[in-house]
């Protein structure tokens, strides 16, 4: 198991990602308390969501139409949805980086 360190995480999801022009550093997980009147009241750079996740000995997950990708901080408009990635590889890619950090003490 690797030591946990926001460089690292950044690194992991670079060396995924960077491939295809993404700044993991500049898409962002937002999310809103309710649908019909959205307020954003989470918003974390993709580096960020991660390591909150495994700090807490989780592995990274997302789901739900609360949350979604965006390359602003603090907003649920659709004309920032960030495309060229989604929840499920995310999810792919979360299970594979818990598993340097965490080992088999993965939970999720």
């Amino acid at each position: 198991m690797e030591e946990l360190n926001i460089e690292r995480v950044r690194a992991m999801l670079h060396a995924r990602l960077s491939g295809r022009g993404i700044n993991v550093d500049k898409v962002y997980v937002n999310g809103i308390n309710k649908l019909d009147e959205p307020l954003v009241t989470y918003s974390q750079t993709l580096v960020w969501a991660f390591l909150l996740q495994l700090q807490d000995r989780e592995t990274p997950y997302f789901e739900g139409e609360h949350l979604g990708l965006f390359s602003e901080p603090y907003t649920f408009d659709p004309d920032f949805r960030f495309k060229g990635l989604d929840f499920d590889e995310l999810n792919r890619m979360g299970v594979d980086i818990a598993q340097v950090f965490l080992g088999g003490s993965v939970n999720g």
